[in-house]
């Protein structure tokens, strides 16, 4: 299944979509030409955890950067299909499709260039996906509503429900979730007041998102998995190289 890369991101048109397109392909081919594309870094989300490395830029043809590319950026390249090129020569980030990548041979493809601008960037905490998710209670003044936990930080998180939600913006949710301990195999429930900040429509699922202050208890339960979750993370790229 593709994944919702939508969240991490604001589109910055300028001109129109293909005119950005033209200047992007133009800016980068008068830097290979000029020798002075040397800073060049490629960035994704993978599974939530920022996977940023530098990149060689062998050619540009027919609208198709090609790329050198570490391993690990290769492997998180496969799975998101999505990158974030960052380069002093540009005033902002670009997102890029990825055409094909090749893991082994550590090069990737890239296309359909557009300026953006970053959101992840402002996190104060790292949002990391859970594998697999776990159930989730929402009550308020409607009812009940059972979802599953897609992501979590110690600020916020993402519930998936089945049926459409009818949520006004800012009004408080109790939810119950349940925090995986990966290292003892154990489960831990806890709730806290969301405050619900809006909704997207992905894979026949809306993915609600919310924001909470975490007690002391409840952080330190958090925090255990997001620490968990990123060794899991950081040793799955590894493996796979």
């Amino acid at each position: 299944m593709k994944m919702d890369f939508s969240r991490y991101y604001h589109s910055r048109v300028r001109k129109s979509v293909d005119e950005d397109r033209v200047r992007i392909i133009a800016t980068f081919q008068e830097l290979l030409k000029s020798g002075s594309l040397r800073d060049l870094r490629l960035a994704t989300y993978y599974k939530g955890l920022p996977i940023s490395y530098p990149a060689t830029v062998v050619e540009i043809s027919s609208g198709v950067l090609d790329l050198d590319v570490h391993q690990q950026q290769a492997v998180a390249l496969e799975s998101t299909l999505r990158a974030f090129i960052r380069c002093s020569s540009f005033d902002s980030a670009i997102l890029a499709d990825v055409q094909n990548v090749d893991v082994r041979r550590m090069t990737a493809a890239l296309k359909n260039f557009r300026y953006v601008e970053v959101m992840a960037d402002r996190r104060e905490s790292l949002r990391l996906e859970l594998e697999p998710r776990t159930e989730v209670g929402i009550s308020g003044a409607i009812g009940t509503l059972q979802g599953t936990l897609s992501d979590i930080s110690l600020g916020g998180c993402c519930i998936r429900v089945q049926k459409d939600t009818r949520f006004e913006r800012g009004t408080q949710w109790n939810l119950r979730l349940n925090i995986p301990n990966l290292l003892h195999n154990t489960m831990h429930s806890i709730e806290t007041s969301g405050c619900y900040l809006d909704s997207t429509r992905h894979a026949g699922e809306d993915v609600c998102s919310f924001s909470f202050e975490s007690d002391a208890n409840n952080e330190a339960i958090i925090s255990r998995y997001i620490f968990q979750r990123q060794v899991e993370i950081i040793r799955e790229l590894k493996e796979a190289t």
